[in-house]
């Protein structure tokens, strides 16, 4: 669990002995937040900075020291790049104390080393100032670098979250579809059969409920099982069923093997609840639906929905212009590809015999499962 920052509000007087960044990231938030490595820029303008200063301790060494100050500034620059590394993949307040504490151990050992290998003088004086200030430097630098990442993670980290809200709440709607029409033309015929003591509504009430059951805890997840959702599918054709009688028929195959693939909520849905209204209602003979699962050769799932009504019109054989067109089916294509990206299809094509075929191409390989569920 990590720990939250403080409040920008009040000073931390904490940073005085013990400085950095207060919030401690977990293992799932370093995760989230990536393992990117520093950006050539913040490198350039890291070696800009290091540079004037480099130039100046040159510039003030004493003849015949410069070799061994270059050595010194080259050594300095690795070890401080290996610890700015080490500090980069995890900012923390622990590390940079460690760090600040090892440098310090090092700077009291090579004071105590010139005292002891080198006799008293100008040059000795000037070696311990100078990496004194080459300690000075690189644990400013670390506590800027520490400061630096941390309000880096921090940022992604959020910005992550607003998009997660952003695309719950887009998904949200986008399920929330439950058509208004619907519910209400099955309430009205419920309503109707019950006055009239039609033994239709008895099984029509059974329907009805398990349908609500099976749709309303949907809406509370980005992703499910294709055998909840192909539940809450039939539960909606036995509710149309009951109301247009022999008119619309259907069926509904789902191997076990395809039972625990994945896809957002209420997508399946959709293009049955579009097969009947535009392929079955609107022909005084009814029809047709079928809703049929199967593995493809790569792992994915195909799921088809089959009607035998009018089909597409002609001008729009591939249904690029009723999908467009259609809320429900622009809102599918939309959340298959927040859900999988590009790798998710849905297409709809005329059928041979007649009628229309939308496929849905789900790329997620199924988790293994023992779900079944039978077909009517």
């Amino acid at each position: 669990m990590s720990t939250p920052a403080p409040s920008p509000d009040r000073i931390d007087w904490s940073q005085l002995w013990y400085p950095g960044p207060t919030r401690v990231f977990t293992d799932e938030e370093m995760a989230r937040a990536g393992t990117d490595r520093p950006t050539r820029t913040f490198l350039m303008i890291t070696a800009i900075s290091i540079a004037p200063a480099a130039q100046a301790l040159l510039q003030q060494a004493p003849d015949g020291e410069v070799p061994r100050l270059t050595g010194l500034l080259v050594a300095a620059i690795f070890a401080a790049y290996r610890a700015g590394m080490w500090l980069w993949w995890r900012p923390s307040r622990r590390r940079l104390m460690v760090l600040t504490l090892i440098y310090m151990g090092v700077f009291f050992t090579f004071a105590l080393g010139l005292r002891w290998r080198m006799s008293p003088g100008a040059a000795r004086e000037w070696m311990l100032t100078t990496f004194g200030i080459l300690c000075s430097l690189s644990c400013l630098g670390f506590w800027f670098l520490s400061f630096f990442r941390a309000q880096q993670i921090e940022a992604r980290l959020t910005e992550q979250d607003e998009r997660a809200r952003t695309r719950a709440v887009a998904g949200q709607l986008a399920t929330a579809q439950i058509q208004p029409h619907f519910l209400f033309n099955s309430l009205a015929s419920l309503q109707h059969w019950v006055d009239t003591r039609d033994d239709r509504a008895g099984p029509m009430l059974a329907s009805l409920t398990g349908y609500l059951r099976a749709t309303l805890p949907l809406f509370e997840r980005s992703l499910l099982p294709l055998c909840d959702e192909v539940e809450a599918v039939r539960r909606y054709l036995e509710v149309m069923q009951a109301r247009l009688g022999a008119r619309l028929q259907f069926s509904v195959e789902l191997p076990p093997d395809r039972a625990a693939a994945l896809l957002p909520p209420g997508v399946l849905l959709t293009l049955v609840e579009n097969a009947v209204e535009h392929g079955v209602s609107p022909r005084l003979s009814g029809g047709q639906v079928r809703v049929q699962a199967r593995a493809e050769d790569d792992g994915a799932t195909t799921v088809q929905v089959v009607d035998d009504g009018p089909g597409l019109p002609a001008d729009d054989p591939d249904g690029t212009r009723i999908a467009h067109g259609r809320v429900g089916l622009a809102n599918t294509r939309a959340r298959l590809a927040q859900a999988f990206g590009e790798r998710a299809r849905l297409t709809l094509v005329n059928a041979p015999e007649g009628g229309c075929v939308a496929t849905l191409y789900l790329p997620v390989p199924p988790a293994p499962s023992t779900v079944l569920t039978s077909t009517p």
